[in-house]
């Protein structure tokens, strides 16, 4: 029995793997040729913006670093994938800050990846006084504030805006040159995408 006036419903635990009527499946490949069927029927998807064809992107990252003081650094120099900025002394930390965009938006909905994704940054280089330091703090399990999880061991992805620690290599007035590989990038949204109401067709 029961006291009260709060009924507790019993019922065993279900799983949409083992329990539901229908697989669960939310890879690109599945689920694009079923939304593309949809909009050609309908010439639009309740509840989803308009196509992407109709967003305005670009593939320029608009990558720049920003100091533990604040201080904007653009490139120095661009050659290929690898980018080169010169650090001023006393510099401890930077921020990696470029355009960033999520999957789902600028691809299409039928993208299961909703997180803001800035550059893949793989090898760093931190040259100072004749001598070269490897930073890989983004490469590591615990990562620096700004870095997504990967399952990938020789780059990470920034949310647009990540924490890279350099160490103590630029004290005593040192200057130093930071260069970067880029291994991917974009596209992004021009403008930021605005929410849209939901059309509601009456019945």
């Amino acid at each position: 029995s029961q006291e009260g006036t709060v009924v507790r419903l019993g019922g065993q635990k279900r799983t949409w793997a083992e329990h539901a009527g229908a697989p669960l499946c939310v890879e690109r490949s599945f689920v694009e040729p079923l939304f593309r069927a949809l909009e050609l029927r309908e010439n639009c998807v309740a509840g989803c913006r308009a196509p992407t064809e109709d967003l305005e992107t670009t593939l320029d990252p608009d990558l720049h670093l920003v100091t533990d003081t604040g201080a904007t650094i653009r490139s120095m120099r661009l050659k290929g994938q690898q980018y080169s900025f010169m650090l001023p002394p006393e510099t401890k930390s930077v921020r990696l800050v470029s355009r960033a965009s999520r999957p789902a938006d600028v691809i299409g909905p039928f993208v299961d990846d909703r997180r803001s994704m800035g550059v893949a940054v793989a090898d760093v280089h931190l040259l100072c006084a004749k001598q070269t330091h490897d930073i890989t703090s983004h490469l590591q399990a615990e990562k620096p504030e700004g870095w997504h999880e990967s399952d990938w061991t020789d780059c990470a992805w920034t949310n647009g805006n990540a924490v890279l620690p350099l160490g103590e290599s630029l004290t005593d007035g040192k200057m130093g040159i930071l260069s970067m590989t880029i291994r991917a990038s974009g596209p992004y949204c021009v403008q930021p995408l605005q929410v849209e109401e939901t059309k509601v067709r009456s019945a």
